[in-house]
């Protein structure tokens, strides 16, 4: 057998290894035409007063929560931002919202989030009283008549973010409870409002810190010494109202959710009035622990 050169047989592996002559790439398979909701551009950001206004109504939390109420708050509390009959326009727009028909689902957002930007625009006023006692009024009753109504108290709804209408309505009562020129009866509304919601037998059980806001729109009243300690009183009995039914039997889950409504607010007020320098807080106070020691 005649053997072939070692050398050749190196070059033949060689040329055998070397990689083939690059080829023109393939041009790449055009792009899918877009769908219609591809091609859909997002809703551009709400800037003006009327966007931002519409879009606390928006089920998309970002919208509503992160761009349109915190931006409203901030126009509202900065000087000069917003002139006041622009806040006075967009006050009666709001609570018109809170005082139109209870539409379910969605439609919860709209109305919790007027409440919620209500309280800031009573912030407002607080920091710079111009009301007459007409409008305060007005604005009391419009805050209690909604306290008295909404139905729809779910706190966090999952893809839709906070609903949060009690909170919400809280902080309102709250702010106008500091109102520098409120009145015994515009106060007693107040309390009474705050009853409106841990009292009523609307059937849900308040589980997202809704105790907490509501004991501060109470303290806020109290705090202020405009009432007496039989107006107090009976304040606290109208609050407590679903406990004296005693326990449900046969099991009534609406009862049971006031009930433990009404006594998560007590507490919640004794913790909050317990930590109140002010002096009528701390009568307050007595009024509550000699009331819960019954």
């Amino acid at each position: 057998m005649i053997r072939a050169p070692a050398v050749l047989v190196l070059v033949a592996a060689i040329a055998a290894c070397r990689a083939p002559a690059p080829v023109s790439p393939a041009a790449p398979p055009p792009a899918p035409a877009p769908t219609a909701a591809a091609s859909a551009a997002p809703p551009a950001a709400p800037t003006t007063l009327a966007e931002l206004e519409a879009a606390l109504a928006s089920p998309d939390p970002e919208r509503r929560d992160r761009v349109a109420y915190e931006t409203l708050s901030k126009q509202l509390l900065a000087d000069g931002a917003l002139d006041d009959d622009a806040v006075a326009g967009l006050r009666d727009r709001l609570i018109a919202r809170t005082a139109g028909a209870l539409a379910p689902g969605d439609a919860v957002f709209g109305r919790s989030f007027a409440a919620l930007t209500l309280s800031v625009i009573a912030a407002r006023e607080v920091a710079r009283p111009i009301w007459t006692e007409a409008i305060l009024d007005a604005q009391i009753a419009a805050a209690s008549a909604y306290a008295a109504r909404e139905l729809d108290l779910r706190g966090h709804t999952g893809t839709g973010g906070w609903a949060h209408a009690a909170a919400h309505t809280a902080d309102w009562l709250k702010f106008l409870a500091r109102h520098p020129r409120l009145t015994a009866p515009q106060a007693v509304a107040i309390l009474d409002a705050v009853t409106g919601l841990v009292a009523r037998r609307h059937g849900a059980r308040f589980s997202h810190g809704e105790d907490e806001r509501l004991a501060a729109a109470a303290r806020a009243v109290l705090r202020r010494g405009l009432i007496d300690d039989a107006a107090i009183d009976g304040w606290l009995g109208r609050v407590a109202d679903p406990l004296t039914a005693g326990w449900p039997d046969p099991f009534d889950p609406t009862l049971y959710a006031a009930q433990r409504n009404a006594r998560d607010l007590l507490v919640s007020l004794f913790v909050a009035l317990s930590f109140d320098d002010a002096p009528p807080a701390a009568a307050a106070l007595a009024r509550l622990r000699a009331f819960m020691s019954r």
